[in-house]
């Protein structure tokens, strides 16, 4: 067969890298992370396949902090240049202030890196954050703000910080937000907010008035009367919030007040007699356009359910899935919580909840917590799974929504 144009294996290459197989609300750059294994087996069909594919394979690269990985990762880069000028973001999860002259080597070499992350065990420190504004990097994220010494920050200039990405940051206090906002004026940005229910209350609320730059998502921990008027107000000024997660406490609270557009299914739910049978733990919210509303009357127009929590205590389930995608047709993210181990739980039907879990054609994302202790595969057992497992359920049900 006479290979494919090359624009046409370019498009699909590129198609794959912007539509990742795992849905999580993230920073486009990590598209590279989650498009690698697709773009793996697309690499092996032919040698025209393996060199389209090649910036694309290596434009993410970690480094876990295994002893020498930052020395061999710069020892790859001198004898091979092509790996080199494809990588385009690194993922440090370890580094230290002794690393700093092999850091600096290796930006050298990295002419088309784009970005770095600096995880929570990255050493943050200020010969780190000057060498890397002095570089050709433009954006450098920072993984949450304890790992962001305020000392560092005020002795960077505006030029640097605006270089500054902070991945995420929880308001627990009146004073983080005030010193976050000395440092965002000069142009660092925030991907991910949260807000505990403290904050949320008339006289705590000033946050709602501020400006995040490049906020992405926004998580609000609602207590029993949430005061979110001022909620299509703070959309309007941010133009790039793309999701809304609302995190339940056990307590009830008055939706109607919240998202209007969710009452219609807890009012199914109530009259199905479903209440008791699970814990709606948590929903998002996702913008369907990429435009900024005009006016803050519009309220939440053009957003859309796309993510739902469910902890279910009573294998009714069928009933509450399906309810589930009628109300909220373009889900792309589900969990699934079964109580916690020793807790009374009917055991599920493998087959029926992935019959019920079929008719979301929209659903990206599933994370099943706990759920694999209850499940019945037809004459077998309950599955017991591995301890190994088992932790892995308790991390994806962490993704949550």
């Amino acid at each position: 067969m006479p290979p494919l144009p090359e624009e046409l294996v370019q498009l699909v290459v590129e198609y794959i890298v912007s539509n990742p197989a795992i849905v999580v609300p993230q920073l486009l750059e990590l598209h590279w992370k989650h498009s690698r294994t697709r773009l793996l087996s697309l690499s092996l069909t032919n040698h025209q396949f393996r060199r389209i594919c090649m910036p694309f394979l290596f434009a993410y690269v970690e480094v876990r902090g295994a002893y020498g990985d930052l020395e061999k990762l710069k020892a790859q880069c001198v004898i091979n240049e092509s790996f080199a000028l494809s990588i385009r973001t690194i993922d440090y999860y370890c580094y230290s202030p002794g690393q700093i002259d092999i850091v600096h080597h290796l930006l050298h070499r990295l002419t088309n890196l784009s970005q770095i992350i600096l995880n929570d065990g990255v050493l943050v420190d200020m010969p780190l954050l000057d060498l890397l504004s002095q570089q050709h990097i433009q954006n450098v994220v920072i993984a949450s703000w304890k790992s962001l010494p305020s000392k560092y920050l005020s002795q960077l200039g505006p030029s640097s910080l605006s270089k500054l990405t902070l991945d995420s940051i929880k308001l627990y206090t009146e004073g983080v937000e005030h010193e976050l906002a000395n440092y965002i004026q000069y142009g660092m940005q925030i991907r991910c907010l949260t807000v505990p229910p403290k904050l949320l209350v008339p006289v705590h609320n000033s946050f709602s008035t501020r400006s995040f730059s490049g906020l992405m998502e926004l998580e609000l921990w609602l207590n029993l009367i949430p005061e979110l008027s001022w909620l299509p107000e703070f959309i309007c000024a941010h133009p790039l919030l793309r999701r809304i997660r609302f995190s339940m406490s056990r307590v009830q609270w008055n939706i109607d007040r919240v998202v209007p557009f969710i009452l219609p299914f807890l009012n199914a739910i109530d009259e199905e007699g479903l209440v008791d049978s699970f814990e709606f733990k948590a929903f998002s919210i996702a913008r369907s356009t990429s435009t900024a509303f005009p006016s803050s009357t519009e309220s939440l127009c053009g957003w859309h359910v796309a993510g739902l929590w469910f902890c279910i205590s009573e294998w009714s389930s069928r009933r509450l899935l399906q309810l589930a995608h009628t109300f909220f047709p373009q889900t792309s993210m589900l969990t699934i919580e079964s109580p916690l181990p020793g807790s009374d739980c009917a055991s599920i039907n493998a087959d029926e909840i992935i019959g019920c879990l079929s008719h979301f054609s929209s659903l990206r994302t599933v994370n099943l917590v706990y759920l694999f202790r209850n499940l019945k595969f037809g004459d077998l057992e309950t599955y017991q799974s591995p301890q190994t497992f088992a932790t892995a359920e308790r991390y994806h049900g962490h993704l949550g929504i």
